[in-house]
């Protein structure tokens, strides 16, 4: 559970009004702060704070939205990525995102990810493990540890962090076969021109950027780079200091070869470096942790585009709408609106990937101009796992925005349920979500239960099995769910869409990919002639290539 002093961000807002003036927040009466309401949190904010997601702040007594105008990535994807299997199918949708999040997704790595240290090559998990423990159960103290920083020095490592975590990760492999995996807003160090470097956020990177790589990380065999131990003679804390190797050295960069993202559950970890506030993770040059409360820091960046500029961008690139996802887009709720408007008014269709955690007021927003939404549960939305990954009371909240968004019978709704193993795969509480799907939004609505899948050495939880995933299905075609899919198990039978009037396959499957549609002009099955619940015809694009980026902040 958060504690209520940590519902407010109070650290550095950007110092001065930006973006433009948010319109979801109303005065806290017999306060000088004002509550926003673009999220469940309903932060109560104070001249010159920010709250929570880091992109909505007070200044001269209204809150702005700072990442009005702004976007940090945008990619063509295919609809069945978010996944939409029901709505328009074959679609391409022009996928963009802003920087911050309502969830506590904090900057951090997987327990096993390698640190450079003055006394060799150290897990991060390990770094923790060795600390002495303080009164806040997450947080570390390190003492007699130095790390290997950015501008290839050594600096005392003061904290280390772990907490529990779940949700999306970025996973970075380079051409010389390194591979880092963090939380998708952990800062990345891109080599630029003349020697500079720029911090980056690792969702953010693409194949091909340059990263860097710390001179003194740097081991040579058989002609490959590596990521050696140090030798045994690199002085301890007080030999650094008495020595002054502090200078900058020599650095190199790698490129990415393959950017992947996986979903993770479980305990990540970051440490805080003082000074340089940096540290060599698997070889890299990575940002560190830098406030004691271990809560993210939103960074305010991103390309300048307006509403105008990205409709044009998904109409150049022969999309048939645009997907508001990789974070939470309800937060800048009033940018995506008026994007939203624009692209409905020219023959685009809007799509949200969401959490739900969302308030009748970002509903009203909605119906303006929303056509699709996918709503994402993790663990089924019980109440302990929610309370323990993600750091919400319950997922109530998420339930009534269901109900909003159905009373509002314009927005087509989807449900997505990340089945995490060990800790996140009760069949009763898959039940009890699939009931209420049923008798709320009603036998129609899809649900995807998503394989949880590590995809790195020594995770916390395995893969979750297959035969989980299908319990879970039988569970929700038992209330009643008449198109019920496994998710992130290419090939599988549940992949498909079947028929619920003879049971046979409707629409075939692979992946993304649609390799067999058996529904006439109506969207009836040809063997028996039962409508089958999809919203259009198979769109031409599901043959073209529906997976490249168009742009990326630097």
């Amino acid at each position: 559970m958060i504690p209520p002093e940590d519902v407010v961000d109070v650290r550095q807002p950007p110092g001065q009004a930006m973006g433009k003036v948010a319109e979801l927040w109303k005065p806290v009466e017999g306060t000088n702060k004002i509550m926003c309401t673009a999220c469940a949190r309903y932060c109560k904010i104070g001249e010159g704070q920010v709250g929570l997601c880091g992109i909505r702040g007070v200044h001269g007594g209204k809150l702005w939205l700072y990442v009005y105008g702004r976007v940090i990535t945008g990619h063509v994807d295919p609809i069945e990525k978010k996944p939409v299997q029901h709505y328009r199918p074959g679609s391409k949708v022009f996928s963009i995102a802003t920087t911050g999040c309502n969830w506590l997704c904090r900057y951090c790595f997987v327990g096993d990810t390698h640190i450079i240290t003055n006394i060799g090559v150290l897990s991060i998990g390990t770094i923790f493990n060795l600390g002495k423990a303080t009164d806040q159960r997450e947080v570390h103290t390190v003492e007699g540890l130095l790390a290997l920083t950015h501008r290839n020095r050594w600096r005392r490592i003061r904290r280390a962090f772990r907490h529990s975590y779940a949700g999306p990760t970025t996973i970075l492999t380079t051409g010389d076969g390194a591979a880092v995996q963090s939380t998708p807003n952990h800062g990345i160090f891109v080599a630029g021109p003349d020697g500079r470097m720029t911090r980056n956020e690792a969702g953010g990177l693409r194949r091909g950027d340059p990263l860097v790589v710390p001179g003194l990380a740097l081991g040579h065999q058989n002609g490959r780079t590596q990521l050696p131990l140090l030798p045994d003679g690199v002085p301890g804390v007080q030999g650094i200091e008495e020595t002054g190797l502090v200078e900058e050295h020599e650095r190199t960069e790698t490129r990415i070869e393959r950017v992947e993202h996986a979903t993770y559950a479980g305990p990540v970890y970051n440490i805080e470096v003082e000074e340089d506030h940096s540290y060599t993770a698997n070889g890299l040059a990575v940002a560190n942790c830098q406030n004691a409360d271990i809560s993210q820091r939103r960074k305010v960046e991103g390309i300048e585009v307006t509403p105008e500029d990205v409709v044009r961008m998904t109409v150049e690139q022969g999309c048939q709408g645009l997907a508001y996802t990789y974070n939470q887009p309800t937060i800048f709720i009033e940018f995506a609106r008026d994007i939203g408007v624009l692209a409905r008014k020219a023959g685009l269709i809007n799509i949200f990937v969401s959490n739900g955690y969302d308030t009748p007021e970002t509903v009203h927003e909605m119906q303006k101009f929303l056509d699709c939404v996918t709503v994402d549960f993790k663990g089924s939305g019980e109440t302990g796992f929610v309370r323990k990954y993600i750091n919400i009371p319950n997922a109530d909240p998420i339930f009534q925005t269901l109900l909003d968004m159905r009373d509002t019978k314009t927005i087509h709704i989807e449900i997505t349920d990340l089945i995490v193993p060990q800790v996140g795969d009760s069949l009763e509480a898959a039940r009890k979500l699939a009931r209420f799907v049923h008798d709320e939004l009603g036998p129609d609505v899809p649900i995807h239960f998503l394989r949880f899948h590590p995809d790195y050495k020594m995770m916390e939880f395995p893969w979750t099995p297959v035969a989980t995933l299908e319990k879970h299905c039988a569970v929700a075609k038992g209330e009643g769910l008449r198109y019920v899919y496994v998710g992130n198990v290419p090939g599988h039978p549940l992949e498909n869409t079947y028929c619920p009037g003879c049971g046979a396959v409707a629409v075939k499957r692979y992946g993304f990919d649609i390799t067999g549609w058996y529904l006439d002009k109506d969207n009836k099955c040809k063997k028996c002639g039962t409508k089958v619940a999809i919203v259009g015809r198979l769109e031409k694009t599901s043959r073209e290539n529906r997976f490249y980026g168009v742009l990326y902040h630097r």
